[in-house]
């Protein structure tokens, strides 16, 4: 039977949750990484970085959260920002802001498997789309 990513990534967040000990952490990763090896599942390993974060995130009661705007956000927006996904997602929200001047206003936000698109650049894309084939 295959196991998914995404079930190697909940055990082993599940095992590491409230340990403290870097040594047994280690360990239990390490013996991961061996498991995947010997069922012929490495290929996934550069993957799992990335489903093992989501899930550690979701075991902590915390979200990450990038976040594309027009222009460079100063502290206090950032953190009104973290505020407001931290409110509306009710867990934690961790948040990367990435800067892209070509969405020209609104912002894209993505966490988890959803991507909430409300730039300028998408809502003119799609308005052309819908001249183009009216």
């Amino acid at each position: 039977m295959k196991i998914s990513l995404k079930k190697y990534a909940q055990a082993l967040a599940e095992s590491l949750y409230g340990e403290e000990d870097s040594a047994k952490i280690n360990e239990r990763i390490q013996n991961l990484l061996k498991l995947l090896v010997k069922r012929k599942q490495g290929k996934l390993v550069k993957q799992f970085t990335l489903v093992f974060f989501r899930e550690w995130m979701k075991k902590n009661g915390k979200v990450f959260c990038k976040v594309t705007v027009p222009y460079d956000l100063n502290d206090a927006e950032t953190k009104d920002l973290q505020k407001l996904l931290s409110d509306a997602l009710n867990k934690k929200a961790s948040i990367e802001v990435k800067v892209d001047r070509e969405i020209i206003g609104g912002m894209k936000i993505e966490f988890d498997e959803y991507i909430i698109d409300g730039t300028v650049l998408t809502s003119l894309k799609t308005l052309k789309s819908q001249i183009v084939n009216a």
